[in-house]
This record gives structure tokens, sequence and C-alpha cells, in this order.
């Protein structure tokens, strides 16, 4: 019986692999067939191996990511490793037990709910630059690169922390709450859930005695990974004219419902509906200058297409708001020049920072509960709670809901957080209906933790060479009142969290964010961007644009894709991240850069063929 069990192993090994190889998803390594069955037999198959078809260097980008870097072809593929800025600070009780740090003096961090109820109050503060639209995209193209489970951890899979079977559940890791915190003193809540990050140990990929490392369900790479996936799923497409599947209800195309969109409203909203549909708004563009193309060609110029318009606008617009223009091209992070550029290093693996979602994290602090909804005229309509619409988009395919929604987007102001003022519906009730209580913010102090970073003084001797050896020494970059607020929280100043330190930094010049921040994004930006062969500013890549195509996408803006595919947008301001001012008024779309898609005519392919 064993050796027929061994045979069928074998049988369905070879069945699968066919002219693939598998790498272990944790070490980048080839597997013999021999140990590919031991996964297999133990179901872990799927999350520790990567299954790599023979690569091609003059191939397109391969929507699984495979073969970004020739010299390690399984990176760039989903459950691929993060690496880490600095390395692990952890209390280990055991071999196999890694717990948060402890202070210096050896005692336990203060609870991350008291820190987080310390240092940010309760309220709403509307911003006076920035729209709602720059948090929604941000967690849109967080979600790209960085999708996890953890969230359906303790919301599906272990909605018991706060229960006595999570007490004795090692992945249960629940947020304590004071007796006398500012809201929960009187509700009777002790605890809010939370688990563990799944990692590449509790997956049985490494041993349980190694570091933990998170593993993710996203590429590694900016590809709008939300919107094609990372395998080749036909059920995606229409097959005729290279568009992607939608659906009409009350009239009206919509979005597919479909398991892999992620819980929050604005990544539904932005994922599908704006590049969703962006995808099919190409496809019609480019039928229509090549009337002979097949579906396959229309879909991957399509695709192209859609994620150089996705990476331009994020890095040329939306960080260039966020994090200051002028800032991102003395460090190299932009270009001044509109033509190629080749910034590309096959030394650098496609990989993304351990600390990197966890400081985007500080943008919680600009997120608003609300979800404001205006006519197309700009006059207000109503306001509905965001935190209900938490896995729930039925509300989106009511009436003219989706029309009200997107005026919203670049109507609406996101939070302020320079008065250190958080909405009370993301720290009290950010998850809705799915649990009684959550708090966003506190969650990601914990996270913080658990992923087992130094402490912020240690970030900002990597960052600047900074050396912080007492609380006095934070005087130049954070105000006094907060250095005050830190004293009371933590004993010693080398105890502070990297996120309760970037919480409370003066913003960086120039700037909406504060430099650390600043620091550990940039870092991830240049990354993204030398370790990703099909970079679309690259002349040398496979299918590379030519000049004028490149031109074309530098015109990109959230504007104009807004016009294009956005339900009743007829006018909006230019800058559309920002809200309008006299220097950014409010157009007619047709007064908005529109791309030229003749460019991408194929000289073969005639009106008359």
């Amino acid at each position: 019986m064993e050796k027929l069990a061994v045979l069928i192993q074998f049988i369905f090994i070879y069945s699968v692999l066919g002219d693939s190889t598998y790498y272990s998803s944790y070490y980048g390594l080839p597997l013999t067939s021999t140990q590919v069955a031991a996964y297999t037999s133990n179901g872990t198959v799927a999350n520790c191996t990567v299954a790599v078809e023979a690569c091609d260097e003059t191939e397109p980008r391969r929507i699984d990511g495979t073969c970004n870097n020739l010299n390690y072809p399984s990176y760039g593929a989903t459950r691929t490793p993060y690496y880490r800025i600095l390395d692990a600070s952890y209390h280990k009780k055991s071999s196999s037990e890694f717990e948060p740090r402890l202070s210096s003096s050896g005692t336990e961090l203060n609870l991350t709910r008291k820190i987080r109820t310390s240092i940010w109050a309760e309220g709403r503060v509307d911003d006076e630059v920035l729209t709602s639209v720059i948090n929604h995209l941000a967690v849109f193209f967080a979600t790209d690169i960085t999708n996890t489970r953890d969230t359906t951890n303790y919301v599906s899979w272990r909605p018991y922390c706060c229960k006595s079977a999570g007490k004795t559940d090692y992945a249960c890791t629940p947020n304590h709450v004071p007796k006398d915190d500012f809201v929960h003193r009187f509700s009777g809540i002790r605890c809010l859930n939370m688990t563990r990050p799944l990692t590449f140990q509790t997956s049985g990929c490494a041993p349980n005695t190694t570091t933990p490392l998170r593993i993710v369900d996203a590429t590694p790479l900016v590809d709008l990974s939300p919107i094609y996936g990372n395998t080749i799923e036909k059920a995606r497409r229409t097959n005729s004219g290279g568009k992607l599947v939608t659906v009409t209800v009350n009239n009206r195309i919509n979005f597919p419902d479909t398991s892999t969109l992620n819980l929050l409203l604005g990544i539904n909203f932005v994922g599908i509906i704006l590049f969703w549909n962006n995808h099919n708004f190409i496809a019609d563009q480019l039928a229509a200058v090549n009337p002979c193309w097949t579906d396959d060609q229309l879909f991957d110029a399509a695709r192209e297409i859609n994620i150089a318009y996705g990476v331009q606008m994020f890095y040329y617009e939306l960080m260039a708001t966020l994090m200051g223009k002028d800032n991102l091209i003395a460090d190299g992070i932009l270009s001044e020049d509109e033509g190629f550029r080749d910034l590309y290093d096959d030394t650098k693996l496609p990989q993304i920072a351990l600390e990197y979602p966890v400081v985007l994290r500080w943008m919680h602090s600009l997120q608003d509960g609300d979800l404001r909804m205006y006519y197309t005229n700009g006059t207000y309509k109503s306001t509905f709670p965001i935190v209900d619409l938490t896995s729930n988009t039925d509300f989106l395919k009511v009436n003219d809901t989706m029309d009200y929604v997107t005026q919203g987007f670049f109507r609406q102001p996101t939070a302020n957080s320079d008065d250190y003022v958080a909405d009370p519906d993301i720290v009290q009730r950010g998850l809705g209906r799915l649990q009684r209580s959550n708090d966003i913010m506190t969650n990601d102090l914990a996270k913080n933790r658990y992923f087992g970073f130094k402490g912020y003084t240690e970030y900002r001797n990597h960052c600047f060479g900074d050396s912080i050896t007492s609380f006095d020494d934070l005087t130049d970059i954070i105000d006094v009142e907060r250095i005050t607020q830190l004293q009371l929280l933590y004993k010693d100043v080398t105890d502070i969290d990297l996120l309760a330190g970037i919480w409370v930094e003066k913003k960086k010049e120039n700037s909406h964010v504060p430099p650390t921040f600043y620091c550990l994004v940039k870092e991830q930006l240049e990354r993204s961007m030398v370790s990703d062969r099909h970079w679309y500013e690259r002349e040398s890549r496979p299918n590379a644009f030519t000049a004028d195509q490149l031109a074309q996408i530098r015109k990109v803006s959230l504007a104009r894709m807004l016009c294009d595919i956005g339900p009743g947008v007829t006018e909006i301001q230019p800058r559309a991240y920002e809200l309008p001012t006299t220097d950014n008024v409010i157009v007619s779309c047709d007064e908005i850069p529109n791309l030229d898609y003749s460019y991408w005519a194929d000289d073969t392919c005639t009106t008359s063929s």
C-alpha cells in the first residue's frame, strides 16, 4: 500500500508539474520530486512551493510573476519571502516561541490600546488639501503587493480569541483593553480580537525554530494582481475583444462578485470599478485602431498598458502628492526626463520589505470613516458609514449609488492627521458588522510588535544616522507635548515602537508624511523599481513601449481615468488627489489630457483587412 501511495503521488506531481520546475517558496531553491511529494502529502504544496515553467528572456510579464528575475525565477511569484530592513527583535520564550520584544528593563511594553488612545483622540477633522481617494488608492496599491489573510484569520477562522478557547490557541493574540479605557470603561469590552500574522513557519514551509516571516497571497510586483489574479484564470476574461468579465445589475454595468476581492470597500471600488473597467476601456481603444487583433492580442496589450497606467499614477501622482514630488525627484525615485530610464539591477530580488506594509498603516490616520456622496454637480447628497460596507458591495449596485460615491472620491476631504484625531469608526468599529469592536490602529501597533521590529530609534539611526539615547534627543523631530506623552508610555526612549514613533513625528518638509515613513516607503519604491525586469520605463525590456507610447503613458492621471470610466463624471479638478483650489479648478473632462491610442496601431492591421 505504501508503494502504491508513493506511485500515486509521483503521478500527481508529474501531471501538475509538466514542463515546470518546483521551487521552495521560502528558500527560492529548486525542489526534488521527493521534496514535492512530501509537501503534497502533508497538504502544504500550495503555500510552500512555486511551480515555474521554463523561462524565456524575450517573453512579456507573466501573470503569476515568475521569471521576472532570470537568475532566481521563483521570486516575483506569490508566497515568496519578504526581506527585513533591520534584523528581527523578539523575546524568545523557547526555540519555537517568538514573542514581542521586551522593554530595555526586561518588562513587557505598555498595552497597544493604551498607547493608541493616549496619542490619538477620537473625532472627525477634515484635511484642507487631500481628497479621500488618496487613501483608497494607496490601500489598493498596498494590496497589490502585500495582500494577506490576517484579517480573515481572526474574523472567520479564529473569532474566539477573546473567549476561553483563545487562551490555549497560540495563534490568538488579542489586544487587551485597560479598565480605564476612554471608550470601553462602560461597555464591558476588555478584549479586541486579533491573531498572529500568518507565516512560512505556521504554514509548514520552514521550521518553527526559524525567525517568523509572513506569507502573502500577492505577487511582490506592482502588476495589478488584484485585477488579473496571480494565475491564469479564464473565468476573469470574456474571451472576446480582450475584455474582462462584467455583469449587468439594475441595467448598469458592474464588476463581478469574486472571492479575490479585499474586504474593504475602497479596494473593491478602486480596484474593480477603476482598474477593471479601465482595462476594458483600453481594450476598446486598441480594438478600434487594430480591428484584426485577436482576443489574446487585445487582452495582453490592454493589461500591459493598464499596469503601466497604474504604476505611473501611483509613483508620479499619488506618491508625488503624498511624499512631495521634488523630494522624490531629488532621491531618484521620479524622473524629470519624460524619456526612458533603465535602473534594473538583477542582483536585487523582487521582494517587499517586511516593514513596508506596517509603515503604510500610518495612513489609517488619514482614513475618514464616513463615505460622503455627492450629486454630479458637486452638491452634497448624503453620508454612509464606510465600515458598514466591509465585505459588502451590494450597496454600490443600487440605483445611482456608484455615481454619488465616485463624485465623493474627489470632492470629499480625507481626515487630517495633524490634529492627532482618529476617526471613531476606524478605531472602534473597524470591521463593522463582522466584529463588535475593532480598533484598526491598535491592531496596526500590535502587528508592529508581532513582526519583531526593532525600536523606533534604531530605524531613525538606519534612515538618518541619528544616535538617540534620551527623550531629550527627540526635540528636533517630535513636538514637546508628544515627547511628554511618549515618556508616560515608554520607560526608555529605545522602547518606543516603530509605528508609535512615526505617529508623532513632525512632517517632512514639502510633504504630508513623517520623515521615517518617507524613508522606509522610499526604500520600497526604489526596490520595486530596480528589481522589476518588466518595469514600464525600461527601453530594453521585452515588449517595451516605443518612445511615443511611453510619452502617452506619462500623460496618465486619476482625473483622466475617472473621466474615461467613472460613472457620471463630466468635470473634475486636474489634480484629483487634492481638493479644488484657485490653481486646481474643476474643469470639463474635455480639458483633461487624454491618451492617444493610435500610437499602439499595428501597421499590418488596417481597417480594410
